[in-house]
């Protein structure tokens, strides 16, 4: 479909599916006075009739001939307009938009039609001007429609605003809009979004934010409008708002997709409410809304870590650490086990770190701090001594790991001690028992 034939579509569209709504306005125009009240002779009147049979079936091409036919007789002037004005509507049906426009203008020059009629056909030429694409031809015959009209329709207005949107005068286009929507017996939901993004081509936020709050008005089940106006809530740095928006929007189970859930997600954290920023993403993905991902799992274990929620934190951690391909976040999990004490898991994590690689060495150097305090911890001396050398290899743990050697090589032999010691004491008790 060319462009020209889809706005003309979209014209005929929107005044057939606003003809039960409309409200109108009385211009207080002086009443037309017919040039003459001429009527159809009873040859020519039987002629036209099966002229117009002819249009009714779309035979064109038999229609326009006959009717041309007609012109060539002796006519009256109501009769050259209303054979006229049907070869515009053979013009327009074949797309011959200012051809149309040019036949119904001769019936308008005729001002022979009833009021009714003549200004039905004042509003068709400037659609048919707009149909070709000749906006400011179609504005021009709208403007002189506005003259003589006693009554415009809210339609009429939109049509007008329409066109100015066409030719990016957005300004004219929203003004002629506001008469549409003021004049309106019903919401009309295409209406309200066209205002919104008129004011969104000025960036007018302030003004497309109270049209998208209309628009949630006449149609609260649409997520898209709860999300543009989230959206353009934080534009205006009003941060509750936005995030307010899209909190009720979730609680009406409008946010469904995995944007939505992550733009929920981030605001939440963005606004210092880690809680329920966890609660947000964990239920996308176990909800199967969001796609599952490392970054993702990163994020969460993140998020919950920020609203130390540790067992949710590790939850999400454990689920990034099956799709690492580095030990960046086993690194991490570890460091929770470590608070935790919980040596074995620590001791775990932090080998499957250094196993996967990818840190830097900082971390790497910790990671066996750790690891040797850990194997201390479950009384692995050995162990831990084996892993504090291969910290001692890395500047930022060299001195803590000399000292916790030194610790654990004094206590080895501090324990070492105390054995013999005690081990001297029982020789000796059980000596003295003999020779008793």
């Amino acid at each position: 479909m060319n462009k020209s034939l889809q706005y003309a579509l979209v014209i005929l569209l929107s005044f057939n599916s606003v003809s039960v709504l409309a409200g109108s306005i009385k211009t207080g125009n002086p009443k037309r006075e017919r040039s003459n009240s001429e009527a159809m002779t009873e040859l020519i009147y039987k002629k036209f009739v099966k002229m117009q049979e002819l249009i009714a079936e779309e035979q064109y091409v038999e229609a326009r001939a006959g009717l041309e036919q007609l012109t060539q007789r002796r006519i009256n002037s109501f009769e050259r307009a209303k054979i006229n004005q049907f070869i515009g509507w053979i013009d327009s049906a074949e797309e011959k938009f200012v051809a149309a426009s040019k036949r119904l203008q001769i019936a308008i020059d005729a001002d022979a039609l009833s009021d009714q009629a003549h200004f039905s056909i004042m509003l068709q030429k400037a659609q048919m001007l707009a149909g070709d694409g000749k906006y400011q031809d179609s504005i021009n015959a709208l403007k002189e429609y506005y003259k003589v009209v006693d009554e415009i329709k809210d339609s009429t207005f939109y049509f007008e605003a329409s066109i100015y949107a066409q030719m990016d005068k957005f300004r004219l286009s929203i003004n002629a809009l506001k008469k549409a929507i003021s004049l309106e017996d019903k919401p009309n939901e295409s209406w309200h979004y066209l205002l919104y993004n008129l004011h969104m081509q000025l960036s007018e936020f302030k003004e497309a934010a109270v049209a998208l709050e209309d628009l949630i008005k006449i149609n609260p089940n649409k997520e898209t409008y709860w999300t543009k106006l989230s959206e353009i809530y934080f534009s205006l740095k009003k941060d509750d708002e936005a995030l307010a928006v899209l909190a009720v929007a979730d609680k009406n189970g409008m946010i469904t997709d995995e944007k939505g859930r992550m733009r929920l997600f981030k605001m939440y954290a963005f606004l210092g409410n880690p809680y329920k920023a966890g609660k947000v993403l964990e239920k996308g993905l176990n909800d199967g809304v969001v796609k599952p991902s490392y970054k993702k799992w990163d994020d969460l274990g993140r998020t919950w870590y920020s609203a130390a929620e540790m067992d949710s934190a590790l939850n999400a951690y454990n689920q990034a650490s099956k799709l690492a391909t580095d030990g960046k976040i086993d690194f991490q999990r570890a460091y929770i086990y470590f608070d935790r004490e919980d040596w074995p898991k620590t001791k775990q994590a932090l080998l499957a770190a250094i196993e996967k690689g990818g840190l830097k060495d900082k971390k790497i150097g910790t990671s066996w701090l750790l690891l040797g305090m850990a194997e201390s911890e479950m009384n692995n001396q050995a162990g831990a001594i084996k892993a504090l050398r291969q910290a001692m290899k890395y500047s930022n743990t060299r001195s803590n790991a000399s000292q916790w050697i030194d610790h654990i090589e004094k206590s080895s032999k501090a324990e070492k001690a105390r054995i013999a010691a005690e081990q001297a004491i029982a020789a000796e008790n059980e000596a003295n028992a003999i020779d008793g």
